[in-house]
């Protein structure tokens, strides 16, 4: 039986924490599931498309392509934490991947899962550096440096994409 890793993630934008997290899931299992949440949200909480979190994802882990698939969820307001993890299992089901066997976290999010499958953690405070992406949005729409959150990778999409390109 193969291991399969499923991480539930906004990814606006991804991070050096994300970057982390995917590269365990990875390192640990057979197959990786990175399911790009809030897929239908356009805001300043949520200024980049799912097309362009799926770019970020490819740009950074192109040469695990074989081993890592993405998939979109839209914000459905689930009631309860099964509701939701239904809702993921659901969408994976549909999109033809296999089960995942383990979930892995790094935030709060964790409880979503717990009960349903097996948990890892990333602590995004000691492993992941504490980094926020609400802070990171804030640091460039100021112009700010992030060189030291955001991958090279990203950062270059994300600059492309200021200027048009």
């Amino acid at each position: 039986m193969q291991d399969v890793a499923l991480a539930v993630m906004r990814l606006q934008p991804l991070h050096r924490g994300h970057e982390m997290l995917i590269g365990r899931m990875l390192k640990e299992c057979d197959q990786a599931i990175v399911a790009i949440g809030s897929i239908q949200a356009h805001d300043a909480r949520n200024p980049y498309s799912f097309e362009q979190r799926r770019a970020m994802v490819e740009a950074c882990f192109n040469d695990a392509s074989d081993r890592l698939d993405l998939i979109g969820l839209r914000d459905i307001g689930a009631p309860d934490t099964r509701s939701w993890a239904a809702y993921v299992l659901g969408t994976i089901a549909q999109a033809g991947l296999k089960r995942p066997t383990h979930y892995y976290a790094g935030s709060e999010d964790a409880h979503w899962f717990e009960g349903v499958l097996p948990v890892r953690r990333l602590d995004r405070f000691s492993e992941g550096a504490g980094i926020s992406a609400t802070a990171i949005r804030a640091d460039l729409k100021a112009g700010r440096s992030v060189e030291d959150r955001v991958p090279k990778a990203v950062l270059e999409l994300i600059q492309r994409w200021q200027h048009g390109v």
